[in-house]
């Protein structure tokens, strides 16, 4: 069914051309004007991303004191990114460890940031000095207001935090009333928001690497607390735990042993690290991708429409989804046939080398390892990780950061190098082009956000890493050597839903459709804004954008123009 009459509009970005003047001057008389001197030659263009951290007025460190000897530690905090002001650009809360409070980026344009965290109310300072041990904050729309709230994992004894906005640039904590305070998992790493039970608000899925579950005796592990269903009403913000009756916590935890196997009377512990709300098959029922440390990576698919709660069926097929050391995730359909694939991080070195997958997508939900052929396997040691179209040509390419110190002799990852896969023109090969693009970071990486920081049409990159000196690392894309051109498209739902997650954009040009799925989802503590830029090539226009909203009502439009912004509710 299409909407009737939707409001609408398309804000072209104004390009301004300037005639070049030219004066000559005699020294009197009949004297004839000297002749003009050669054009100096055009300077060739610089590399495409640049580091341009230090004028973006971020600077902060992550750090833990007196740690507690939990491993997650070592790769816990992360950043959230999303407009939480609605001025129309991209902020990031960053959170610090216990070294100092978090960290509210607003971002004032220019590619200059402000941190405002301890106006806003979200700094969440330690009254005796320093912070709490935080990870996988992310911003999603709650309670269907139509501004952007704040959700923070804890880890260890620090607890999970929400913040709801009061839509004038602060929060107020509600975490009291929220239900998470019954939460006991010693950390969440990460989280991610959709509707799993279509009843039009976000639900939670949260990822506890490190937590120790033990076996419940009739062939499970209790209580995971994973799911998190949203019963937001007039009286607030408000989340129930739903792992049991969803069927997640019967099987999220595959595999025994892991890092904790080494002590005495091990139990069984849940090594999830990114999940994701995606639709893997043709059903409109989101599903849940787990990636998971020790070969807990696990596929469950929405059991859709019945006369109970929504479940979901563990639908991991262990002869595909083989990635033994999956930390970072991406999702989105690489190689243009409509449907979402999957990339997942992993570890590639003289000692592990299974590396990072990417698992094609059939249309059903059933996927197919193409890691090899794709040349997209060995990625060193992969965390967060985020697919984009780089290059604006029209195919998703693949980025993630990099960076372990390993005491293993054999395998050195303390300098790895991030990795940008740049799709071929089948779409289903990469090569990694990251030092020739000018992307050469080599810092302790791990959360990552890809977005247009300062909304010029190109994605730039944040990353978090454990630098001593600054932990957060801006790469501005500048591709002054290409001519291809992009179309950004955001999206309005209808409350409770207000950034329409689970809606799909096609965007076709030249006979080449691309498809995007909005997704408040995980790229390992982190995550991306929701605003899609599609890359149109050398085109001067799509020929037709497509919006499937998440009631399967669709909008379509014709000849949209490059450059456009199309902003739809």
């Amino acid at each position: 069914m299409r909407r009737a009459g939707p409001a609408w509009w398309v804000a072209a970005f104004a390009v301004l051309a300037g005639a070049l003047a030219s004066c000559g001057g005699g020294g009197g008389g009949d004297a004839a004007a000297p002749p003009a001197a050669n054009p100096p030659p055009a300077a060739p263009p610089g590399p495409q991303f640049t580091n341009a951290t230090n004028s973006t007025g971020i600077r902060f460190v992550h750090g833990v004191v007196n740690p507690t000897h939990s491993k997650a530690e070592m790769f816990g905090g992360g950043v959230a990114a999303g407009d939480y002001d609605a001025d129309g650009d991209v902020d990031l809360y960053v959170v610090r460890g216990n070294i100092g409070a978090n960290l509210l980026y607003r971002n004032d344009g220019n590619n200059r940031f402000t941190d405002v965290a301890t106006a806003a109310g979200v700094a969440h300072a330690n009254p005796a000095g320093g912070g709490y041990l935080h990870s996988g904050p992310a911003f999603a729309d709650l309670d269907g207001d139509g501004d952007l709230d704040l959700f923070v994992g804890g880890m260890g004894s620090d607890p999970c935090l929400l913040f709801e906005n009061n839509g004038d640039g602060t929060f107020r904590d509600v975490t009291a009333s929220s239900g998470l305070p019954s939460m006991s998992a010693t950390n969440t790493i990460s989280a991610s928001f959709g509707d799993y039970d279509r009843d039009g608000d976000l639900d939670m899925m949260l990822a506890h690497w490190g937590t120790p579950r033990p076996p419940d005796g009739v062939g499970g592990h209790g209580d995971t607390e994973s799911l998190w269903r949203n019963d937001t009403d007039a009286a607030g913000i408000r989340f129930t735990n739903v792992s049991v009756e969803s069927g997640i916590a019967a099987t999220i935890i595959a595999a025994r042993g892991g890092y904790f196997d080494f002590q005495p009377n091990a139990l069984d512990y849940d090594y999830s690290f990114t999940p994701t709300f995606a639709r893997m098959n043709a059903d409109p029922y989101p599903d849940l991708l787990s990636v998971a440390d020790f070969n807990n990576t696990r596929v469950f698919l929405s059991n859709g429409e019945q006369s109970g709660p929504v479940t979901f069926r563990d639908a991991t097929d262990n002869a595909v989804i083989i990635d033994r050391n999956g930390m970072g995730a991406a999702v989105g359909d690489v190689d243009n046939d409509g449907d979402l694939d999957w990339f997942v991080t992993g570890l590639f070195g003289a000692s592990e080398t299974v590396g990072n997958r990417l698992y094609r997508n059939d249309g059903s939900g059933v996927l197919e390892d193409v890691s090899v052929p794709a040349g997209i396997a060995d990625g060193g040691w992969g965390w967060g990780a985020c697919m984009a179209d780089f290059n604006l040509d029209g195919r998703l390419d693949v980025f993630h950061t990099n960076g372990w110190v390993e005491q293993n002799p054999i395998d050195n990852f303390e300098h790895d190098r991030s990795r940008m896969f740049i799709s071929q023109a089948n779409g289903l090969s990469f090569i990694d082009e990251a030092v020739t693009r000018g992307m050469t970071d080599t810092e302790q990486g791990r959360g990552v956000v890809c977005a247009d920081f300062d909304n010029d049409g190109d994605v730039d990159i944040f990353m978090t890493n454990r630098g001593l000196e600054n932990s957060g690392a801006f790469w501005l894309n500048d591709d002054q050597a290409s001519a291809n051109r992009s179309l950004s498209v955001r999206l309005a739902g209808a409350s409770p839903n207000t950034e329409a997650v689970g809606a799909r954009i096609r965007v076709t040009v030249g006979g080449a459709t691309q498809m995007r799925e909005i997704v408040v989802g995980n790229n390992f503590t982190s995550q991306n804004p929701c605003m899609q830029i599609f890359g149109l090539g050398t085109a001067s226009a799509a020929d037709s954008v497509e919006i499937e909203w998440p009631d399967g009502s669709v909008d379509t439009y014709s000849n949209v123009q490059a450059g456009a912004v199309i902003y739809h509710q």
